[in-house]
């Protein structure tokens, strides 16, 4: 047979472009699996939590569970003595906290009388004190992965405590392998004169393995053309992809490219890159197959730069993954610590005005899903109390730094939208994820202020004029210019438990024996609960709960659900996702603040594509309580 002389050699980029245009038509393909078999598999679509974690109010300490109303007057002056059975259980670490027991005093705070009767205390105790309350790490029906996510062992601990079992993960590819050669054996057999060990094919099927995707090795072929063509056809019917190895040259015994053409159709033959030449891109039965050269090197990057891209199209998102390294970060606000431990504190990153900022994370022992929400940690040293904000620490990845590069950091008021923004924009090409940190409205524009976040989500109320984050925006920074991105209209009231039974319809009928559970200082919903007390004359003390804080909409939700509380004021879709009843106060306007520059950020871009776009228009309708007239429009301040 003659030679095959490169007639068209391409540029790589032009041969894969053109190459990628030809398989357009592959997707992810989803398949159910059970959660404990899921390590490393790719999310095929968001998963949702069936179980609240914990699922009941649980003893956070080892000590005593108490009627928090029954330690009131306690002080060192005048220790109190509680008697067991009338004021106190004795409760281990996990054990159910029910009522009228409400709180837990630890063991170490106890003093223990000479009579050896009940206990003393020399101090009040409050609420919930030491008392894991239901949901307080997951809430049923709440987002626990988005779409596109690597899972990882933390993951699957989180899914099986949500109540999880099987997961939908995108289907891996089947990558047929198919080396060829007179002079290539098994490793298995002694090496003779004239022979070479066939290594390239073990290599790939392990880049497959590493890359997401299941390899098929077939065996050894010799250089005959219609057995060649055999086993391609044969291979090209079992499985999604092929890579044939060798015989790709220009020598007199190189049959691939004859073969695949006979088969189906040679897009390129050769690109102009070093090593790497010979590459072979073509289609039989609508698969790709991908003929690499036979020299390792060669074989090596040819596979990197041809066979992930289009794998990637199976299992999308792909790529090597880099080895953990350690990043030097701003601190965004002080972390206290104790002298006794060396303390590892788990942080988002994003990078701001060229500046990698990072956010600390919930630091409980229980909280088990700042691990998933974590890009790295950074370790408080035993002999230290704490690092001051602003200082620059060093943060131990647990993310590819890549994907933090295109981290879109958003800090303020929490929202189930972010969830759905996020998954949307993972949906959509993995090029940008968001960070957000539920820290309020008020701490969100303080942050923005210091240049710790790109957007601060917010949705102040203006007393004087009822509008919106303009008044305070404009407040807040007086010499810049600066832009709200609008988002969602949503409804806004009070969340009470299925039919209503205490027949609460205003703010006036949340009298003191009702129990009340109120969102964080500075967060959006409590300065308008504070708007409404002061409206009609009630006072914070005249509202049995107004201390006992919430930090999302969706923890509000719970703890009326789970009867930790008979009221709090959340938005409609909580209240829906937990089927709870919903007494409408208003529509409030929740949108995002940023400076007028950060427009032109690519990550605000797309963000602001995704607010404008049908997706999430289409989701938010599922949601409920929204409304999207003005999503995406800018008004300039």
């Amino acid at each position: 047979m003659k030679r095959n002389l490169y007639l068209d050699v391409q540029k790589k980029e032009e041969a894969l472009a053109g190459f990628m245009a030809a398989f357009s038509h592959i997707r992810p393909q989803g398949e159910w699996i059970p959660v404990v078999e899921s390590l490393g598999r790719i999310t095929f679509e968001a998963v949702y939590a069936v179980y609240s974690s914990p699922s009941y109010n649980s003893c956070a300490m080892d000590g005593i569970a108490v009627i928090s109303a029954h330690t009131k007057g306690a002080s060192e002056r005048n220790p109190l003595r509680l008697k067991k059975g009338d004021d106190y259980l004795d409760v281990d670490t996990g054990d159910m906290i029910l009522p009228p027991y409400d709180a837990v005093i630890m063991a170490e705070d106890l003093i223990e009388p000479e009579d050896g009767e009940g206990y003393l205390i020399i101090g009040p105790t409050h609420p919930f004190a030491h008392v894991r309350a239901v949901g307080e790490d997951i809430v049923a029906k709440e987002m626990v992965l988005p779409t596109g996510h690597k899972i990882c062992a933390i993951d699957i601990s989180v899914l099986l405590s949500a109540g999880i079992r099987e997961i939908q993960v995108i289907k891996k590819p089947i990558v047929g392998i198919i080396p060829t050669g007179d002079e290539m054996i098994e490793y298995t057999k002694p090496l003779e004169d004239g022979k070479i060990i066939e290594t390239n094919s073990w290599m790939f099927e392990n880049l497959v393995v590493e890359n997401g995707g299941i390899g098929r090795r077939y065996p050894i072929l010799p250089d005959n053309l219609e057995l060649i063509k055999k086993n391609l056809s044969e291979a090209a019917g079992e499985c999604d992809m092929v890579i044939i190895n060798a015989g790709s040259s220009a020598g007199r015994d190189d049959y691939t490219v004859h073969a695949i053409g006979q088969l189906g159709e040679v897009y390129t033959h050769g690109v102009s890159m070093k090593p790497g030449k010979p590459v072979i891109l073509g289609k039989i039965n609508s698969k790709p197959v991908i003929g690499l050269p036979g020299y390792p090197v060669s074989a090596y990057l040819t596979f990197m730069e041809f066979v992930i891209p289009v794998m990637n199209r199976y299992i999308r998102p792909g790529g090597l993954e880099k080895e953990q390294k350690e990043v030097l970060a701003k601190l965004s606000k002080t972390l206290m610590s104790g002298l006794k431990y060396e303390e590892y504190v788990r942080v988002k990153l994003g990078i701001v005005e060229n500046e990698l900022v990072a956010s600390p994370l919930e630091r409980g022992a229980g909280a088990s899903m700042s691990l998933v929400r974590a890009d790295g940690f950074c370790v408080i040293p035993q002999d230290k109390e704490g690092i001051s904000a602003h200082e620059m620490i060093r943060v131990r990845l647990m993310k590819d730094m890549e994907q933090i590069r295109k981290t879109l950091v958003l800090v303020g008021s929490h929202d189930l939208i972010l969830d759905v923004i996020n998954d949307i924009m993972m949906e959509e090409g993995r090029d940008t994820c968001l960070s957000s940190t539920h820290v309020g409205s008020m701490a969100g524009l303080i942050a923005l202020r210091k240049k710790e976040t790109h957007l601060a989500p917010s949705h102040l109320l203006d007393e004087k004029d009822g509008s919106y984050n303009v008044s305070i925006t404009r407040e807040m920074f007086p010499d810049e210019k600066m832009v709200i991105i609008k988002g969602v209209r949503r409804r806004q009231g009070f969340i009470v438990k299925k039919g209503n039974p205490l027949n609460i319809q205003s703010v006036q009928d949340i009298t003191p024996e009702i129990r009340y559970i109120n969102r964080q200082r500075g967060a959006g919903t409590r300065v308008l609960f504070d708007y409404l007390l002061k409206k009609e004359g009630i006072l914070p003390t005249d509202i049995s709960g107004y201390a006992h804080e919430a930090a999302t909409h969706m923890s509000v939700a719970v703890a009326v659900q789970k009867d930790n509380a008979d009221v709090g004021m959340g938005i409609y879709s909580c209240a829906k996702a937990l089927d709870l009843d919903f007494i409408e106060v208003g529509f409030e306007e929740y949108d995002f603040v940023t400076y007028e520059k950060y427009l032109e950020l690519p990550a605000v871009q797309k963000f602001i594509h995704v607010l404008r776009g049908d997706a999430l228009k289409k989701r938010l309708d599922l949601l409920g309580g929204y409304g999207c007239e003005e999503c995406g429009q800018i008004c300039f301040l």
